[in-house]
């Protein structure tokens, strides 16, 4: 039997050969997982963007809905103005201007937004007074009015208004 010296650099050369294509596939393991950190990374700044866009328009659309209804409480207002200048809505329509029918029959003026707010009609504990308690009670200050000459006390809760009526605060 002969022997064959061993190459050791041939050897080498295998096994670097095989290590070094197993070291390229851990590679491009390394490089596919950076490209998806970039990506995502681009993806959330996108998406960011993306959101400040729509806030931005969705403000551009408030601010516009504003202006609209700024504008027509302005004609409004001046549709009143002229309504109650003098002015009849077929005489402005005949000038070939829209008086909507809305103006004519409510006669509360323009709403102005948050500037002018309304305030909440407060609702407190009743009076525990009694008509007897009151000054001049039983007296009628309308002469039409008979005084009440029941016998017995008026026992019927009032409504609300009436109550608040009675206790000189009125109703709102």
């Amino acid at each position: 039997m002969t022997v064959t010296p061993l190459d050791k650099d041939a050897v080498r050369a295998a096994a670097e050969a095989a290590i070094n294509d197993r070291i390229a596939k851990v590679d491009a393991i390394a490089e596919a997982q950076q490209k998806v950190v970039e990506a995502e990374a681009d993806d959330a700044k996108a998406r960011a963007a993306a959101d400040a866009a729509i806030k931005e328009a969705q403000a551009a659309k408030r601010a516009s809905a504003k202006s609209v209804q700024k504008a027509k409480d302005a004609v409004t207002a001046a549709l009143r103005g002229a309504l109650n200048g003098g002015w009849t809505a077929h005489q402005l329509r005949e000038m070939g201007l829209t008086v909507p029918t809305s103006i004519i029959a409510s006669p509360k003026p323009a709403s102005s937004g948050s500037s002018q707010k309304k305030r909440p009609v407060r609702i407190g504990v009743a009076s525990t007074s009694t008509p007897e308690d009151k000054p001049g009670a039983g007296e009628s200050t309308d002469e039409s009015t008979p005084p009440n000459t029941d016998a017995a006390p008026n026992t019927a809760t009032p409504s609300v208004p009436q109550e608040f009526a009675d206790a000189g605060q009125g109703a709102q």
